[in-house]
């Protein structure tokens, strides 16, 4: 038993190694995202606090800029969550991997999208196939642009 513990120890500390770069960059991008979000609500909070709307385009306004503020939050805290489920799959040596088929996820794809838990193939398929995605499912009734 303490030799399979000792060799995941050894796999994740070298998985941990080979992924610095990458784990830099998702601790910054979550940092970045942490702040923005931080930034976005204080903004929001202070643009209302002392506001007096007697402009029917004032009130347009502002409401317009409270929901598109909320959707960045709610896109951002998805982000976040990937980014947390990716440094904890660096710490369990199993990032790189894709959760589907186990193959190994090519270097480039985790460059440009290092939280990326699926390999190319994977999904592809994933996007392919019939039902809502996690990414289409918060769309409702989204129109069929294929017809």
């Amino acid at each position: 038993m303490k030799t399979m513990k000792k060799a995941r120890t050894k796999k994740s500390r070298r998985a941990s190694t080979s992924y610095a770069s990458l784990r830099r960059a998702l601790i910054s991008r979550r940092q970045d995202l942490l702040d923005r979000i931080h930034g976005g609500l204080a903004d929001s909070r202070c643009d209302t606090l002392g506001a007096r709307f007697d402009d029917v385009a004032d009130r347009a306004s502002d409401a317009l800029y409270n929901e598109l503020a909320q959707g960045f939050a709610e896109i951002a805290t998805a982000d976040l969550r990937k980014i947390d489920m990716a440094l904890e799959r660096i710490e369990m040596g199993t990032y790189g991997h894709c959760e589907e088929c186990g193959c190994r996820i090519p270097q480039a794809r985790l460059r440009m999208l290092p939280f990326a838990d699926l390999c190319v193939a994977c999904q592809r398929e994933l996007e392919k196939s019939p039902g809502p995605t996690p990414r289409s499912s918060s769309v409702p009734n989204s129109p069929d642009w294929d017809n």
